[in-house]
């Protein structure tokens, strides 16, 4: 059996990776190099937590996509990855960190609320005004991105993927399987996977309507001096109770302190140069005057933008149509999925399981019989 993999991120790798594990004779093809650094899966690192408010099925998700990327580190020999925990602060009932309690009572899954005085001794740097409490899970972190598509680039060459960059792809036929490169080559197999990010809504014209393509912006910060220590050995951020939708990855595993706000994107064609305006980044890092203590004191290093693309829900899409599987698990959460998914989707193509069941999951729809019995709650 054929299969061509269409879009060499994080998704399309680790998709790539299983198929050719099984047996399929795979092709992989990415519109620039592999991995490609324009891509939305690459960057020095990327969030991995069970936190999703009024969420289990994406709660149960991440609890097993820790699994998935043991995987990964098992066949590679190596572990990027960095388990600092996670943090989400609480401002007000009903707010983001609040809503994450439920799913994770209802999964067993074990967690902290720390008061507002020990969220002060453990991270000096945040202000801790207004904040009822922090949620901290031990479990989750920091995964190495960058690092983890070199790897999977790697175990798709040893697995005897057929990778070919620099082959942009101009149409996909869903019914028949077919794709028709930019340089009119015309390829055929068994099965089809789109994981092509932003571009995809351009290749499979029926996921245009439901598709949006970001820009956002991340910055990357050298904190003050007396920080420095208390950053190193921080959690991974994800909330701070504000509408900006504050969060930040901690400086570790050698990489630099990154902050973000989900707030600050706008729609953007994905060919379009996304690159930062002058007086972005500073205008973007005031945006955490309200969360950060010596805010001036903090240097900028650098401003990177990036392409994501969204559904109206932040849910994922992966279904099957004719030969074609599409899939686009993204809206700002997707990499921690990654090694997930690309299993999910490969079961799929080889028939172990549904596809109407997967697109069920994949939308964070959780199936019968994988709540916590109640003596089961950590």
């Amino acid at each position: 059996m054929t299969s061509i993999v269409v879009g060499a991120g994080v998704m399309g790798l680790a998709t790539a990776w299983h198929l050719a594990r099984a047996g399929e004779a795979v092709t992989l093809l990415e519109r620039g190099p592999i991995p490609n650094p324009s891509a939305a899966s690459w960057d020095n690192h990327r969030l991995i937590r069970a936190l999703y408010p009024n969420s289990p099925g994406y709660t149960r998700m991440a609890m097993d996509a820790y699994a998935a990327w043991d995987e990964v580190w098992d066949a590679a020999g190596v572990r990027h990855y960095e388990n600092c925990g996670s943090v989400a602060f609480s401002r007000a009932e009903g707010d983001w960190a609040d809503g994450c309690r439920a799913p994770l009572d209802a999964l067993g899954a074990a967690y902290e609320l720390l008061p507002p005085e020990e969220l002060a001794r453990r991270f000096p740097f945040l202000i801790p005004d207004g904040i009822r409490w922090g949620l901290f899970t031990a479990e989750g972190g920091v995964l190495f991105a960058d690092r983890i598509l070199t790897t999977l680039a790697e175990l798709c060459r040893a697995a005897g993927v057929t990778l070919r960059p620099d082959a942009p792809v101009r149409s996909v036929v869903t019914e028949a399987g077919t794709v028709t490169l930019a340089s009119g080559e015309e390829l055929r197999a068994d099965s089809v996977v789109v994981t092509a990010g932003a571009w995809a809504a351009g290749l499979v014209p029926e996921l245009a309507s439901r598709l949006t393509a970001y820009r956002q912006l991340v910055v990357y910060l050298d904190p003050p001096a007396e920080h420095e220590a208390a950053w190193a050995a921080a959690p991974g951020i994800v909330d701070c109770g504000f509408p900006d939708d504050h969060w930040a990855i901690p400086p570790v595993g050698g990489t630099r302190l990154k902050i973000g706000l989900g707030a600050w994107k706008r729609e953007a064609d994905p060919e379009a140069d996304p690159a930062p305006a002058a007086g972005e980044a500073e205008a973007f890092r005031e945006r955490y005057r309200p969360v950060l203590r010596d805010l001036d004191r903090y240097r900028i290093l650098e401003a990177r933008a990036c392409r994501y693309i969204f559904t109206a829900d932040r849910s994922f899409i992966l279904e099957q149509r004719g030969r074609a599987w599409l899939v686009s698990p993204c809206s700002g959460h997707g990499f921690k999925f990654g090694a997930l998914i690309g299993r999910a989707v490969a079961d799929g193509v080889l028939g172990r399981r549904g596809a109407a069941e997967l697109t069920s999951w994949a939308a964070g729809h959780l199936p019968a019989g994988h709540l916590a019995a109640e003596g089961d709650r950590g």
